[in-house]
């Protein structure tokens, strides 16, 4: 049974004012249909270019921003149904670490503020309580209990991180929203952040979004990985088939673009992303409402990738994919790309 069950769901941005006073800009379309399920204990990946609507997704599940249709569901809550206040149980529930430290913590608060004020608002602690469960969330992120009288500047970018997972974890969420949690540390940082989320997620059994732009460090946390192209959930599956046999030529040139120190599979990689992405150049504005958003850029176009787009259907893997190679053309009713004739060239 899911935990979070997100259905349809829709964010659009009203557009502004031009540059001439009767002039007004067309609405923004950041997330369009979404479904996304995440069951009790599991992580999944939401993946993407930057802008491709994978944040605003992760906002909207957190209460941050209102949808503009569709519903989200996390156990007995109906997130959509709230009105203009969340319940505090709701705000217990679900917590998020966000990408950059420095941003997300007060720096004019002590680390024992910090992680002792959802502990007062949230959980009720007080006095010796809320001292003792603060330097247990310290011990919990690797952290000692000295470091509770220290602000964040005093801290490296690692440290301040696993501050902000101590305060995320504060309240003991059932679902932690991960808005890019390591794309801000250095390589060595963001591996010990990697392994620290890991374990805590074996030790207090909480679900995970990992917001990510990264393929290979998703493929390392999740169990199953969501692809997100210019507002629309393009594919989802189990991380390992998502990586291994993509069964959407989005996904397929994401994973081309991940670099391998082997000089042979990263010249074959280069050669894939250079055919996958043959289209870009033509690739400009956003596309029609109701199109492919991938249209112009993908190498195996057919004339109703202009007009509509797909709906998703099963995968062999035990995901979906929203493309029309698999239910016209080549009909691959849901077989890998792999799988595709290479002479195949719709375009």
């Amino acid at each position: 049974m899911s935990l979070l069950e997100v259905s349809d769901l829709s964010v659009v941005f009203p557009g502004g004012r031009g540059t001439l006073p009767w002039q007004r800009l067309p609405n923004v379309r950041a997330v369009q249909g979404a479904n996304l399920s995440i069951r009790a204990s599991e992580s999944v990946g939401l993946v993407g270019e930057s802008g491709s609507g994978k944040t605003t997704l992760g906002r909207a599940i957190l209460r941050l921003l209102h949808p503009t249709e569709g519903t989200i569901r996390l156990g007995d809550f109906d997130v959509t149904g709230f009105g203009r206040r969340t319940p505090r149980a709701y705000r217990k529930a679900v917590q998020v670490v966000f990408q950059d430290p420095v941003g997300s913590l007060n720096p004019a608060m002590t680390v024992r503020d910090i992680v002792a004020e959802p502990l007062r608002l949230n959980m009720g602690l007080q006095d010796e309580a809320l001292d003792e469960r603060s330097a247990e969330l310290m011990g919990l992120v690797g952290l000692e209990a000295h470091h509770l009288d220290r602000y964040p500047y005093e801290f490296s970018g690692g440290q301040r991180q696993r501050i902000a997972i101590a305060r995320a974890l504060a309240t003991t969420p059932e679902l932690l929203v991960l808005d890019e949690p390591v794309s801000a540390l250095d390589v060595s940082t963001q591996s010990q952040v990697i392994n620290l989320l890991e374990r805590l997620q074996r030790e207090t059994d909480a679900a995970y979004l990992f917001i990510a732009h990264d393929l290979a460090v998703v493929r390392h946390v999740c169990q199953r990985i969501a692809v997100m192209y210019h507002s629309r959930i393009v594919e989802t599956g189990p991380a390992d088939a998502i990586c291994d046999d993509p069964a959407h030529p989005y996904t397929a040139l994401l994973i081309a673009s991940i670099p391998d120190p082997d000089p042979a599979v990263q010249r074959e990689k280069t050669s894939r992303r250079r055919a996958l992405g043959r289209g870009v150049a033509g690739a400009t504005g956003a596309p029609p409402v109701d199109a492919c958003p991938f249209a112009a850029r993908c190498p195996h176009v057919m004339d109703i990738c202009h007009t509509s787009f797909p709906t998703p259907i099963a995968t062999a893997a035990g995901g979906e994919v929203a493309c029309h190679l698999h239910t016209t053309g080549p009909m691959l009713g849901g077989r890998p790309l792999s799988e595709l004739d290479p002479d195949t060239d719709e375009a």
